[in-house]
């Protein structure tokens, strides 16, 4: 009985913290980290900082996630590669192909073929001026590729300032923490 009401004691000299919206204390930077290593490769001490919004410490992580600096950039690259390659396949398909020859709708007279023989892929592919031709007649379709084109430089826009933040992050395990690529 005597241990309990000491325990009451002391958890009633516990006061309850009101809820903080912030995680870091008052006044401290949330853009800025500062790290502080007292040995580096030159035997000296090093002390680094690492500003802005791409060396956070949530980049810091994905940097490490992402499995380093050549991961990462064969990643964002690849992306880019995608972006093209999915609005290119898909103007291909919409404009380059004919699809009353490709699903039978339209008989196929230019190779002379009886209409009930197999048609294949290249039969129903239009020749590039035909091509090129239905390309510049839609006004929408050059309108939204001229919107992923804009699209695909802000990607590489954003792909490149990312990098810039991981080449440092990248220096900094290197130089100051020693731990190789």
């Amino acid at each position: 009985m005597a241990e309990q009401g000491e325990k009451n004691r002391e958890y009633q000299e516990y006061q309850r913290l009101e809820d903080c919206e912030e995680d870091s204390p008052p006044g401290e930077d949330e853009e800025e980290l500062l790290l502080h290593v007292t040995e580096g490769p030159t035997g000296s001490k090093v002390h680094q900082t690492l500003k802005g919004s791409l060396t956070t410490p949530r980049h810091i992580y994905h940097f490490h996630q992402r499995n380093g600096f050549a991961c990462v950039l064969l990643s964002d690259v690849l992306e880019l590669v995608q972006f093209l390659f999915v609005v290119t396949f898909s103007t291909f398909l919409l404009c380059c192909v004919d699809y009353d020859v490709l699903f039978a709708t339209h008989p196929f007279n230019q190779s002379h073929v009886p209409e009930r023989a197999k048609v294949t892929l290249p039969d129903a592919v239009l020749p590039a001026s035909q091509c090129a031709r239905r390309l510049r007649g839609s006004g929408w379709l050059l309108f939204l590729l001229v919107l992923a084109g804009m699209v695909w430089l802000c990607r590489l826009v954003t792909a490149l300032r990312r990098l810039v933040g991981y080449w440092e992050i990248r220096s900094f395990y290197i130089r100051a923490l020693g731990i190789p690529a």
